[in-house]
């Protein structure tokens, strides 16, 4: 009797959780898709602002004028350093401006906006590094004095 029991008790308790589930919920009632897409455009215009409420972050850039004594250089290489270790707007103003000065100790700045994680950022340094990727700097390569004679036995 209790090899009957216990197979009749399993097959009543799946047929009443079966009968007790969940209904399936339909996929979609319809393929309109419209009132979804008016959504989004809401929410997109919440988030993007308009072009022309802000001014362009070139604007900036136009009115600056490249320092004039160590010390305000000092302070420019300071602030592009601290702009570089914000976020990606400021890194991206940083190499703009790097490049507007166009000085050789902006390099490690620029070599370093090359591994950035912005492509902007990363477009806008390579952009500011292509005027120093010419010759190395002219370096005096006259002997001021002559060899001596038996140079060749020097070697």
């Amino acid at each position: 009797m209790q090899n009957v029991l216990l197979p009749g008790a399993v097959v009543l308790l799946t047929v009443v959780l079966w009968l007790r589930r969940k209904p399936l919920k339909p996929m979609l009632s319809s393929t309109d898709a419209s009132g979804v897409a008016q959504l989004n455009r809401a929410q997109l215009e919440l988030v993007i602002e308009p072009a022309s409420l802000g001014s362009s972050p070139n604007d900036s850039l136009e009115a600056w004028t490249a320092p004039t004594s160590e010390l305000e250089r000092l302070a420019l290489q300071r602030r592009l350093k601290n702009d570089m270790e914000a976020g990606p707007e400021e890194r991206l103003q940083a190499v703009r401006l790097a490049a507007r000065w166009g000085h050789r100790s902006a390099l490690p700045l620029l070599r370093q906006a090359l591994r950035d994680s912005d492509s902007r950022v990363v477009e806008e340094a390579a952009a500011a590094i292509a005027p120093f990727r010419s010759a190395p700097a002219a370096v005096p390569s006259r002997q001021l004095a002559r060899p001596p004679r038996n140079v060749s036995r020097m070697r």
